[in-house]
């Protein structure tokens, strides 16, 4: 019996301090600090997951005075929405939503051979090796918290700015919303425990 007590305070104790270390991960995910960005950038950086990012990063290249694009090179095949093809790779999809904004070719940069957020970082450190300027990295806003900490890792919080993207602009969670937050929440999981060498599932 004292065994049985000694197992059931422990066991309490510890989901005590997992809820505790889930709330943060939420809060963390749902309000992400990020400084301000600079008036100007000559590289604007997309990471792939969502076209929203893409079309943003279209209106920062102008906005930003930037000279090129930095793309994600995703080869995951998806239906192409632009044009009748039936199916093209992420990368490619992308660019042509890109010209499609009046973004010249010559101005749109690939970068790796990505399948995660990590493998984007890795190259972006090796990219960022010959570079000593900053540059704006775009993504979705329950996804730079996960982002900062990869940086962080890599050493490349000080050599690139983030630019959220708003899920919720009217202050309403969706359930696109509330699912991208769950998700995040397991990859932001994820992220913690592969530093102890213990991955529960690849994520993107």
């Amino acid at each position: 019996m004292r065994f049985l007590s000694y197992f059931f305070t422990l066991f309490g104790v510890i989901s005590f301090i997992f809820i505790l270390f889930s709330v943060k991960l939420i809060e963390e995910i749902v309000h992400p600090n990020i400084k301000s960005n600079e008036l100007s950038y000559e590289y604007i950086v997309v990471l792939s997951g969502n076209v929203n990012r893409v079309v943003k990063a279209s209106e920062l290249f102008t906005t930003k005075n930037a000279s090129y694009i930095l793309l994600s090179k995703e080869d995951r095949l998806i239906e192409n929405q632009v044009s009748e093809s039936e199916s093209v790779s992420v990368y490619q999809y992308y660019i042509e939503v890109l010209v499609s904004k009046g973004i010249e070719r010559n101005n749109i940069i690939l970068f790796g051979d990505n399948k995660n957020t990590r493998d984007e970082i890795i190259s972006l450190s090796k990219i960022l090796k010959t570079k000593s300027f900053k540059m704006l990295l775009v993504t979705d806003s329950y996804h730079i918290n996960r982002v900062q900490k990869l940086l962080i890792q890599f050493d490349l919080s000080d050599k690139i700015d983030l630019y959220p993207i708003e899920v919720n602009p009217d202050g309403k969670i969706s359930k696109r919303a509330l699912q991208n937050y769950i998700l995040e929440y397991f990859k932001l999981l994820n992220f913690y425990l592969t530093r102890f060498n213990i991955n529960i599932i690849q994520f993107n």
